[in-house]
């Protein structure tokens, strides 16, 4: 790793943590500058860091800036900032599948994502998040919810079928990450839900988009 990506990964730990201080003293003034800061130090790895094929750092890269998109919007505290936000980040994670695909998914590999996924599934149904997300919305923030829960679903089983471990456990914590984001708004509010929730995001997407660059 040369001085540029340890620079990179030094300064999104800085942004990364300060966030995490920020969401802990519900500072909100100061999270319209961490947050951003951090993601915008990701989309700069996805850029700058390894020696990743052209079309694979291209989707990397608009899978990041999309992740920036949303992370601008659920800054906001409305249902349309949500939405705006999950589009986002579903778009996102579409640029994620064509990344992975584009470094190279073994089927085998791919299988083992699969008890992570039903784990998720029956936590959510065991919730009643999506039941949940209907009272909240309406049948568009169900149908926003679901769709969403689909793609990520995607997303982590293309990663686990990268021969890169990294990316696999990042898609993993990625995952984690927006089910606890629909568990303290559609199920029950958890007490300082934004720590635990940017620790893992901000965990996952690193190492995701690491795994993917050594992958490719």
């Amino acid at each position: 790793m040369n001085v540029v990506a340890v620079g990179l990964i030094a300064a999104f730990a800085v942004f990364a943590v300060a966030d995490w201080r920020a969401a802990w003293r519900d500072d909100r003034r100061q999270r319209q500058l961490t947050k951003p800061a951090a993601t915008v130090t990701l989309v700069a790895i996805a850029a700058l860091v390894g020696q990743m094929a052209g079309d694979a750092r291209t989707a990397l890269i608009v899978a990041v800036v999309l992740c920036l998109a949303g992370d601008v919007a659920l800054l906001g505290d409305t249902d349309a900032h949500f939405l705006g936000g999950l589009g986002a980040f579903a778009v996102g994670h579409i640029a994620y599948v064509v990344t992975a695909l584009l470094v190279g998914v073994d089927a085998r590999r791919m299988t083992i994502a699969i008890g992570f996924i039903v784990v998720l599934l029956v936590f959510q149904t065991a919730t009643k998040m999506l039941p949940g997300a209907r009272r909240h919305g309406g049948n568009a923030m169900l149908g926003a919810v679901a769709g969403y829960s689909l793609i990520i679903s995607a997303m982590v089983i293309t990663a686990t079928g990268t021969p890169s471990l990294v990316a696999m456990t990042g898609a993993k914590l990625f995952a984690v990450s927006d089910t606890m984001i629909g568990y303290n708004r559609f199920v029950k509010p958890i007490r300082r839900a934004d720590v635990p929730i940017m620790v893992t995001y901000h965990a996952g997407q690193l190492l995701l988009i690491l795994g993917l660059i050594a992958g490719g």
